[in-house]
């Protein structure tokens, strides 16, 4: 990611990423006494510890969103006059994601510019060139299409006819027909979850099965209990019970989820989100925020922006987790 971007005369600004995660890994770093641990600051601000750790990780930045900020804040005994401007860095991160920029009629009057004369305002009173679009009188650019309507006609009646039959370079070329068809891109695929597996692939298939009624306790370790629950719910759904949730499994296990509704389900596509580079508060209910987060990352990634999480949309998001433990 890169640091910095470029501000409205061309200088470049800090990344309000990178000084949101520098301004809380100093919180974290001057706690005065033992400080506390990721794992201890992730469970109080209800997200997971890969998560916690980018909100903390200058180097790798995921900008906290400003209820974690004042989560963080407050668990790390930071500095009160501190805590504006982490939350002014999280809402200028966070709002740039949801507010499409908009788009100014450059060069126009009322847009701050000097119009008329070619030239904008610039920062402390300067001006910048505009460049202008030309408009061609819809009469002269007709005529200049029959002019080269005209030289065209005349041209051709200059060339000869080619000969017929295959010329000797076409001949040595290979047909068509005999050139290999291109091979499609594949697209993501589903993991293969098994027993010992850990992490965001975990906790997601014992968040998933207990949405069905299998109950497992949310370790994010595939043990044999949850693996046990995984068969039950194969069975019931006429699949081999092997115990691994994978291509076939996946599309039965994951649940359609939209706003307003709760539980299991939502939790995990939270968790999912925000480990994925789209943070939302993980709470198992679908808020409006949640669903902001969903179609802001379906955006991103060419889909639909509905704001609803069906089969292919739970699978983008898997493909986009960090760190992907299979292939």
């Amino acid at each position: 990611m890169d640091s910095e971007h470029r501000g409205v005369t061309g200088a470049r600004l800090p990344d309000p990423a990178v000084a949101l995660t520098s301004l809380l890994r100093g919180w974290w770093e001057a706690y005065p006494g033992t400080r506390p641990t990721q794992k201890a600051l992730a469970r109080r601000a209800g997200v997971d510890q890969a998560t916690m750790s980018r909100y903390l990780n200058p180097g790798r930045p995921m900008a906290a969103p400003p209820r974690v900020v004042r989560v963080l804040h407050a668990e790390l005994r930071a500095d009160p006059d501190r805590l504006e401007e982490a939350l002014a860095l999280a809402e200028a991160v966070h709002a740039a994601r949801r507010v499409p920029r908009a788009r100014g009629a450059v060069g126009e009057a009322g847009d701050g510019g000097a119009a008329g004369d070619g030239r904008e305002a610039g920062a402390g009173g300067t001006t910048v060139p505009v460049r202008r679009r030309v408009r061609v009188p819809a009469a002269l650019r007709l005529l200049g299409h029959l002019v080269l309507l005209v030289a065209a006609v005349g041209v051709g009646a200059w060339l000869r006819p080619l000969p017929s039959g295959p010329s000797p370079i076409s001949s040595a070329l290979p047909s068509p027909a005999s050139a290999p068809a291109p091979r499609p891109s594949p697209g993501p695929s589903w993991p293969v979850v098994r027993l010992g597996d850990v992490l965001w692939e975990a906790r997601t298939v014992q968040h998933l099965l207990n949405a069905h009624g299998h109950r497992v306790e949310v370790t994010g370790t595939v043990d044999a209990a949850t693996v046990t629950a995984v068969q039950g719910f194969q069975s019931e759904r006429g699949l081999d019970a092997d115990g691994r949730v994978g291509p076939r499994t996946w599309p039965r296990l994951v649940v359609t989820v939209r706003a307003g509704d709760r539980g299991d389900a939502v939790t995990a596509l939270q968790a999912l989100l925000t480990n994925a580079g789209h943070p939302t508060a993980v709470t198992g209910s679908f808020t409006t925020d949640t669903e902001d987060v969903l179609r802001a990352f379906q955006s991103a990634h060419g889909m639909a922006a509905t704001g609803i999480a069906e089969p292919p949309v739970w699978l983008a998001i898997m493909a986009s987790q960090q760190p992907r433990l299979h292939g």
